[in-house]
């Protein structure tokens, strides 16, 4: 595999999930979401839902159905939840929907409940529209519980530094040795037997107690560690800034990195995959999210979009929705040269260019004489 091709596919797996297509049928308004410019049938055809006889086709014709919008999200996480959730909804409409007319005695007639189920392009822009609005408050949600747990861990770390500077150190080091030798002990007692031989529940809240206690051991030998670092690099920075003549107080920075143990969650809390302190937490938000609709106007679909959302025209298109790496297209000439292949166009100058040299060949200039020569007339007279 080439360079080229293998940087293609290498963009083209980072990016998946980024981009949401959405195709709609003309005839019906039935939706499909795809992950892919083209639609795929093994792929697509799953998402369509039986309304009836003769609802379901055995294949998509590319001349009945259209590309709707093209969303771009953030992250490639955020379309991916962003692409589940809007199947889950659309499929939440076509199994569990409400009456069209709730005065009416009768049910519409199977063909036209056909139709209602399958009518599902104005649900899937307005479920577009409460899935980002739903995102938005969830990452402001989120970020607040991440400073939040950025705080408690600064505030966990600053305060077994000052107790380990006091001397915290030797006296926790003699707790765990106490801990450990009461364990052990309760573990000979029940090995003996009798009335007052401990149960295996005291004996493993003793187990979760010397875990607790090791863990804040290590945490407190890697905060004095931190901050002796932290000071360490401060003073540097600023023999480095009075070397230089420009010292000042202010400009010194005092950056406390919390190390990985940290993250760690509590000893008796459901334990979760570990994050270190440089991972970054992957934040739902409406910032960066991009819209590119075939038709501007199916946007009023929906009763309320997210501020932060950007609405675009997408452009000229036929089968297959507009490339989102490019400019739209507004005219159908360029439309037309878009969707021509590489190969071709290049055929087809490569023609044109040997038809312009195979002309210029033929082209000779005749001087006045030979032109009187060949035709009986003078140049002068045909001047004249």
């Amino acid at each position: 595999m080439s360079s080229s091709k293998s940087e293609r596919l290498a963009k083209r797996i980072a990016d998946h999930g980024r981009h949401l297509f959405v195709y709609h049928q003309i005839w019906t308004n039935q939706v499909i979401y795809s992950l892919e410019r083209s639609m795929n049938n093994n792929q697509v055809l799953k998402q369509l839902t039986f309304a009836g006889k003769k609802t379901l086709p055995s294949a998509l014709r590319k001349d009945m159905w259209r590309p709707l919008l093209t969303a771009t999200f953030p992250s490639p996480s955020q379309g991916l939840a962003a692409f589940r959730k809007l199947r889950e909804l659309r499929m939440l409409h076509e199994h569990n929907w409400e009456h069209p007319d709730p005065e009416a005695r009768k049910m519409p007639e199977k063909k036209q409940r056909g139709h209602l189920i399958m009518d599902q392009k104005a649900n899937s822009i307005a479920d577009l529209a409460w899935v980002l609005r739903h995102q938005d408050q969830l990452g402001l949600k989120k970020q607040q519980q991440h400073q939040d747990d950025q705080n408690r861990i600064r505030e966990e770390l600053l305060a077994l530094a000052k107790e380990a500077e006091e001397g915290g150190v030797p006296l926790l080091e003699q707790s765990l040795k106490d801990q450990e030798a009461a364990v052990e002990k309760m573990k000979k007692e029940q090995q003996q037997g009798g009335e007052d031989a401990p149960s295996r529940k005291q004996i493993g809240e003793g187990l979760l107690a010397l875990k607790a206690m090791r863990l804040r051991y290590q945490k407190m030998l890697a905060a004095h560690e931190a901050i002796n670092l932290a000071k360490t690099s401060a003073l540097k920075q600023s023999e480095a800034q009075e070397a230089r003549g420009t010292a000042s107080p202010d400009s010194v920075d005092l950056t406390i990195e919390p190390p990985e143990i940290f993250y760690h969650p509590p000893i008796g809390k459901p334990q979760h995959k570990k994050r270190s302190s440089g991972q970054q937490v992957p934040l739902y938000t409406a910032d960066g999210v991009t819209i590119r609709w075939t038709n501007p106007l199916d946007a009023e679909f929906a009763a309320e979009w997210p501020a932060a959302v950007k609405h675009d025209f997408a452009g000229l298109t036929r089968h297959t929705a507009a490339p989102v790496d490019e400019e739209p297209v507004f005219y159908a000439q360029d439309l037309t040269m878009r969707n021509t292949s590489y190969k071709y166009q290049a055929l087809r100058d490569a023609r044109a260019a040997r038809s312009e040299a195979t002309e210029e060949q033929y082209e000779e200039e005749i001087d006045d004489a030979e032109y009187e020569r060949l035709t009986g007339k003078s140049a002068a007279e045909l001047r004249a």
